[in-house]
This record gives C-alpha cells, sequence and structure tokens, in this order.
C-alpha cells in the first residue's frame, strides 16, 4: 500500500480536514493560511471550494473603531466530514498513526486524538 500521508504530500481531502478543524472555533484567514501551511491564492480557492459545499461558513465580525473583518467557522456538514475523516485515518492507519503523524495540521491531529 503506497502511504501518501507520509510522503510529505497532501492531497485534497487532508486539507480540507485540516482546514475544518481550524475552523472548528471561528478563524481568521491569516491564521488558518499559516497554520495549514498554504499559500494565499490556494487558500482563496479552498476556501471557495468549502463555501460552494457547505463546509465552512464565513461570519462577519463588528469590532468597536475598527473595520468589520470576516472570520469562518465548520458547518455541521465540514465537522461531519472531519469526523468521517478521523475514522477513516484510524481504519487505515491504526490508533498509533495519530500519536506520530506529523504531516497533518496540528488541530487535526488533535482532533482526531480526542474525538
Amino acid at each position: 500500500m503506497i502511504d501518501l500521508l507520509s510522503s510529505g504530500k497532501r492531497d485534497k481531502v487532508e486539507l480540507l480536514a485540516a482546514i475544518i478543524a481550524m475552523t472548528r472555533k471561528p478563524s481568521n484567514f491569516t491564521r488558518i493560511m499559516d497554520n495549514v501551511g498554504l499559500s494565499y491564492q490556494l487558500m482563496k480557492k479552498y476556501l471557495k471550494l468549502m463555501h460552494k459545499h457547505d463546509l465552512i461558513k464565513t461570519i462577519k465580525v463588528m469590532e468597536k473603531d475598527q473595520n468589520n473583518r470576516h472570520v469562518f467557522q465548520a458547518t455541521e456538514k465540514g465537522n461531519e466530514l472531519l469526523d468521517a475523516y478521523c475514522q477513516i485515518l484510524r481504519i487505515v492507519y491504526g490508533e498509533d498513526f495519530l500519536e506520530k503523524a506529523n504531516n497533518l495540521a496540528v488541530d487535526c491531529i488533535k482532533y482526531c486524538k480526542n474525538e
């Protein structure tokens, strides 16, 4: 079996799960982009895709004496995808995989471990 997760390459589903894990609590664009390790252009592409499939939603935050800003939060459908992704990791790689996985986003690993 080819182990894509240890090859250093991340697939689309892994990136979607990582972004959803980051947005379980509202998160801003830059924080997600930095923690998941995507370029600005790729981040925009993934957010657009995730909005299209109702995996995340945008929330407008009103801040006193500042411009309005937007944060992103996972939807119920997004959380279901993340739960399924964690289950797949357990089935395919076993529980020990989560202890030594280093190429998944940190929030995704934490979520899957504590699920």
